[in-house]
């Protein structure tokens, strides 16, 4: 089993077809199995193998596409993270995972990478893409030009991991997902035949980046079906409908913010557009309001699907069938998935009572790397513990009410407090500091800091906020800086977030 094979199968049967789209360039299935290939054949000669680590650093590009599966045909882990991450993100990721070879975007890796190259140790390799050249490092394009386009697809087992997709709680280290190319074969299936209604006639666009587990979705389900894959490298909302009216894209998956965007340009823009091709609005990532999804299938005319699922379930185990949705529901459970709603000792609970998620299917992740205990402590007798807290109604429909971690959801991106409370921790004029989610009109939730000052020292919202850009990605940044004399604590000592909501 190997997931590349979808795209040697479809190069075979119609090797000139589309198969991936940007605004400078169109790569048929020959054309892009050529390339996964070359670059195959050129990681092999860098002393790539079965099971080592390659990360890559890159935007929605067809080079990303090209990376990922010629990092799966040799059966080496792809290891992607987000363009917008920074030095300590990077440096932790690449260590972590114990990376040997880094794909990057040339402007990136010469702003982020190079200044800590000495910070890691496994690094070998970086290969660049893009305009620039950066010292020491090899050329993607020059890589493919030297190498042949013939190369033996590694036979890897169902259990083998294809990717690690590090995630985190709100409390301890970033966690690596193990995802195997069984969780993504099957999950392929699921997405394309199933939730997507896509066939090797259509063109998919998302707005989510391909490092995100919304990939299974916006890219391996596509893919599976045989559908062209139009990249952009970061969304904006005109350039989406843009995308859509100039390629005749027949689907595009985001998260509710980009579609809040989208309407907001589209309904002062309409005469400059045509989306006479779009027939299906694909969403995840966090709930989207009812009244925005009336909003959506009435100005773009599409039929609107909403889906449910985590990164260590390979994206969406729950979606809303098209044409049967219920609003503010997460749809029914897929026909592939056992889904159960249970209470603090693990009893199923009546219908219309809140429980908490846990579930069992065919994308469920191996593990987390390097973390037996916290592997363990995710599952119950097989079933994973999601941490999310929900109420099923008496149809099956599954309907989000709450979430046990204190995580934050911006506009599609997942925020944990913790990792941006220990990094102001390191300010030289902060004494505390605890990070909530408030809420946000366009991106749902945007982080906000409570922070309490060392004796003697001021400093400013500003230079906080700067601080955080400096060493976060920019969707993590607080936006709003609040400064107290004291956190509300427990008698044990622990700050009390519930009692800083709503400040």
């Amino acid at each position: 089993m190997n997931i590349s094979k979808m795209i040697e199968a479809h190069s075979k049967r119609n090797p000139s077809w589309d198969a991936v789209i940007s605004e400078d360039q169109l790569l048929s299935w020959e054309d892009f199995n050529s390339r996964i290939n070359r670059l195959g054949n050129a990681l092999r000669r860098l002393g790539v193998n079965k099971g080592d680590r390659v990360a890559m650093y890159l935007p929605n590009s067809p080079e990303y596409l090209i990376s990922y599966f010629a990092i799966a045909r040799i059966g080496a882990v792809a290891v992607s993270f987000n363009i917008m991450y920074k030095g300590p993100e990077i440096k932790y990721i690449i260590n972590n995972s114990e990376a040997s070879v880094l794909i990057a975007a040339a402007k990136e890796a010469g702003e982020n990478v190079l200044g800590i190259m000495e910070q890691l140790p496994t690094l070998k390799y970086i290969i660049v893409t893009g305009e620039g050249e950066v010292n020491g490092a090899l050329v993607f394009s020059r890589l493919l030009d030297n190498e042949t386009d013939t190369l033996e697809t590694t036979d890897c087992e169902p259990d083998d991991p294809v990717t690690i997709m590090y995630t985190s709680g709100t409390t301890g280290l970033p966690k690596g997902a193990m995802l195997t190319h069984y969780n993504f074969w099957e999950q392929a299936d699921l997405n394309g035949c199933y939730i997507l209604h896509i066939n090797d006639q259509d063109r998919i666009l998302t707005g989510a980046p391909f490092c995100h587990i919304f990939f299974i979705t916006t890219v391996l389900g596509p893919i599976y079906k045989g559908a062209a894959i139009v990249t952009m490298p970061r969304f904006y909302p005109e350039k989406a409908l843009e995308l859509i009216s100039r390629f005749r894209i027949t689907h595009f998956c985001g998260v509710p913010t980009m579609y809040i965007y989208m309407l907001q340009h589209y309904q002062q823009n309409r005469d400059k557009y045509d989306l006479s091709s779009w027939r299906f609005a694909q969403s995840a990532g966090s709930a989207m309001p009812a009244e925005n999804i009336i909003q959506i299938e009435s100005n773009f005319g599409v039929g609107y699907c909403e889906c449910y699922g985590a990164t260590e379930t390979s994206a969406a185990c729950s979606y809303e069938r098209l044409g049967h949705r219920k609003p503010g529901s997460i749809g029914l459970p897929a026909h592939t998935w056992q889904v159960r709603i249970v209470d603090d000792e693990n009893r199923e609970v009546p219908d219309g009572e809140v429980g908490e998620i846990v579930l069992k299917g065919p994308g469920l992740f191996k593990g987390y790397w390097q973390m037996p205990e916290e592997t363990s402590a995710a599952f119950t007798d097989g079933w994973f513990h999601t941490g999310d807290l929900a109420r099923r109604d008496e149809d099956g429909y599954i309907f989000i009410v709450d979430r046990k971690k204190d995580l934050i959801i911006c506009g599609g991106y997942n925020i944990y407090p913790r990792e941006i409370e220990e990094l102001i921790f390191t300010h030289p004029a902060v004494l505390e500091v605890a990070i909530v989610g408030v809420p946000d009109e366009a991106k749902g939730e945007i982080p906000k800091a409570f922070v309490v000052l060392k004796a003697g020292m001021n400093v400013s919202s500003e230079e906080i906020i700067s601080f955080c850009k400096e060493r976060l990605a920019a969707y993590k940044v607080p936006r709003i800086i609040k400064f107290c004399k004291e956190l509300p604590k427990s008698a044990t000592g622990k700050i009390l977030k519930r009692k800083l909501e709503g400040k």
